[in-house]
């Protein structure tokens, strides 16, 4: 599998997100690298310094940068799990970027090689998490023929 990394703003405070994020990463093998949010109480102040702070670490890191947005592409679990499969083959890295509760600024969408959503609806960013670090998992049972995707 490829060599993932997922760049997330914020910890996780609500126990139940902990919990079943947390059963997810003892399952896979995933850096976890999570920005602190940042304290601003302006909005557009707020996505800014995180946005600042995600591209910092960006610049130290190498990999193909995908960056989960509502207006990204939606792609279905098996075309996910061959893109990841693919991405391995070539001996690629990946770096999942996951914003916190104002988003993203336009800085950080320039170094994206890919937008992805998760959904057409819109979930708050600590269910984002989880149901990314889900479908990394789903992707990898779906490349190994396992029966938990039917």
């Amino acid at each position: 599998m490829v060599n993932i990394t997922l760049l997330a703003v914020g910890s996780l405070k609500t126990s139940w997100v902990k919990e079943g994020c947390q059963q997810y990463l003892d399952r896979l093998s995933i850096n976890l690298i999570e920005i602190p949010a940042s304290k601003q109480k302006d909005s557009v102040k707020q996505s800014e310094e995180e946005s600042a702070s995600i591209i910092k670490r960006l610049d130290k890191m190498n990999g193909k940068i995908w960056v989960l947005d509502e207006k990204g592409e939606n792609l279905t679990s098996p075309s996910f799990s061959a893109a990841l499969e693919q991405m391995g083959d070539r001996g690629e890295s990946i770096i999942f970027v996951l914003g916190g509760a104002y988003g993203l600024r336009d800085a950080v969408y320039k170094k994206a090689d890919r937008l992805i959503r998760l959904s057409d609806m819109v979930f708050p960013h600590e269910l984002c998490r989880i149901v990314l670090l889900e479908q990394i998992y789903r992707a990898g049972q779906i490349t190994k023929g396992t029966g938990y995707h039917h």
